[in-house]
């Protein structure tokens, strides 16, 4: 498992108008599972929380 905190993640999508960039803030421990803290670069007071085997995934992100 790499480092991914303070990357840039693109999210995946078929149109290239609909890619969404976010950046990792924080990893969080929820009932022993590891989560990830992102933000949209644009707009950095809105987090969403999502579990790090989504991150991983690389249909859903990809690391920049």
């Amino acid at each position: 498992m790499e480092v991914l905190i303070d990357k840039i993640i693109e999210k995946v999508s078929d149109k290239k108008l609909n890619r969404i960039k976010y950046k990792v803030k924080r990893l969080k421990t929820i009932s022993g599972n590891i989560h990830a803290v992102i933000a949209d670069v644009k707009d950095e007071n809105s987090e969403i929380l999502v579990a790090l085997s989504v991150l991983e995934d690389k249909n859903k992100y990809r690391i920049l």
